[in-house]
């Protein structure tokens, strides 16, 4: 009986390893400080944080939903890379990051609807991918947008993370 357990054994770590479903580290984001340090830029009115298998294991994607009225929307830029810098901040572990933006639309079934990034902003205004109405970035892209941020001169209020 052991004899015949252990390959089975074997069999079922290999293929939870290669789902994606072994150890290895987690991936980690403060979904109450994404929250907190967003909601306190003018124009954001919300934001929610999810998470998807990126289709390789052990890689995760980590989606930002910022919620923005007419001035967040004036002001995209800003709210992108307050954004990035959060979420830099608050998660940890993920292999790529990915924000969209919503705004307030009564004619649609959900309430909202998206913002086409790409049509807000030119690709030079924001570091990373636009495409599919969003903006992606890689670990490495998050940590040279926030060491480039001074550069950007974002900082509207020194006392507040913006």
């Amino acid at each position: 009986m052991t004899r015949r357990l252990t390959p089975v054994a074997a069999a079922l770590a290999t293929v939870l390893l290669l789902s994606g479903c072994g150890l290895g580290a987690d991936p980690e984001v403060d979904e109450d400080a994404v929250r907190a340090g967003l909601t306190t830029v003018d124009g954001v009115t919300d934001v929610t944080t999810g998470f998807a298998s990126t289709g390789t294991p052990w890689s995760y994607g980590l989606t930002t939903e910022v919620a923005v009225d007419d001035a967040g929307l004036a002001d995209l830029d800003h709210v992108l890379d307050v954004a990035i810098v959060v979420v830099a901040v608050g998660s940890t572990g993920w292999s790529t990051y990915r924000f969209t933006v919503v705004t307030a639309d009564a004619s649609s079934p959900t309430g909202d609807r998206q913002v086409a990034i790409e049509d807000e902003l030119s690709p030079g205004d924001v570091p990373g991918t636009l495409l599919g109405g969003s903006l992606t970035l890689t670990p490495d892209q998050m940590r040279q947008a926030v060491a480039d941020r001074p550069a950007r001169t974002i900082d509207r209020d020194p006392g507040r993370v913006s």
